[in-house]
């Protein structure tokens, strides 16, 4: 008897001539050789040979379950900590400044000035008197207009910028370490003292808060067990909210540490792979 059998393995199509003594029959693929055994169907009502996989059935083979630990959620109640050490410090971001700076200044930092003078249309001023303050430091402004300063002392920096024809101003300037502290000031023709400028506290604290937001997203990911990219990025982006003597900042690496120990326990519902 003819018939038309499919290979399982390489999907081919090809005619059998089979004698209908067996009800089964192993027949080996033309087009790729694998050897699988097929069985007959009732001829008489027309119908072709089809095919019967040969060996076990297909298993689902599930992700070994590993026993829980209370690693995530100690490291939640420590992002929820950086989140709350975060927020006091957007409420009190001057304080924690002039606080984080000045114990940084204990172990000798100090931080360096570029200060670029212009004016309304954009042109450099040279020979721009700068002075600091609180600081015995002073300076000009070159041809270029800027004026350098190094190993400032950390902290609000008052700064008196002066020029005959210009008017004086009074700015107010964060330094901080390892960064370059870059200030871009326009003066406007004519006497007298322009308005002071003082230094932004609100939006300092504005994104002190982003920051403590994202530790607070990872607070829901550790306790659900679930999104680890999630919950590690926040204990990363956590580090950047700072805190007074930067707790917030030490908080944050010791969350991150704790989640990357116990990220197996964040994989624990995923589904098993089919083989």
């Amino acid at each position: 008897m003819k018939g038309r059998a499919t290979c399982p393995k390489c999907k081919h199509s090809f005619i059998l001539n089979l004698p209908d003594d067996k009800k089964k029959h192993e027949v080996e693929c033309p087009n790729c050789k694998s050897k699988f055994t097929i069985k007959l169907k009732d001829n008489s009502k027309g119908e072709e040979c089809s095919w019967e996989e040969h060996g076990e059935p297909r298993k689902t083979i599930l992700s070994k379950l590993k026993p829980r630990t209370n690693k995530p959620i100690i490291a939640a109640i420590i992002l929820m900590c950086v989140f709350g050490v975060g927020v006091t410090t957007a409420v009190f971001s001057e304080q924690f400044i002039e606080t984080s700076l000045d114990v940084a200044s204990t172990f000798g930092l100090k931080g360096n000035v570029e200060i670029n003078v212009k004016n309304t249309t954009n042109d450099s001023i040279d020979s721009v008197f700068i002075e600091f303050q609180k600081l015995d430091r002073n300076g000009n402004t070159t041809r270029n207009g800027s004026a350098n300063f190094k190993d400032v002392e950390l902290g609000i920096q008052s700064i008196d910028i002066s020029k005959v024809g210009y008017k004086s101003q009074k700015y107010e300037i964060l330094v901080v370490p390892f960064l370059k502290n870059e200030i871009n000031i326009k003066l406007e023709e004519g006497a007298g003292v322009a308005e002071t400028r003082e230094f932004d506290a609100l939006g300092c604290s504005f994104i002190i808060i982003i920051f403590s937001v994202f530790a607070l997203i990872g607070v829901i990911a550790c306790l659900k067990r679930q999104n680890l990219d999630v919950a590690v990025a926040g204990s990363i982006i956590g580090i950047f909210s700072f805190g007074f003597f930067f707790i917030g900042s030490i908080l944050s690496i010791i969350a991150f540490v704790i989640i990357m120990k116990s990220r197996d326990e964040f994989r624990n519902d995923e589904k098993g792979k089919v083989f």
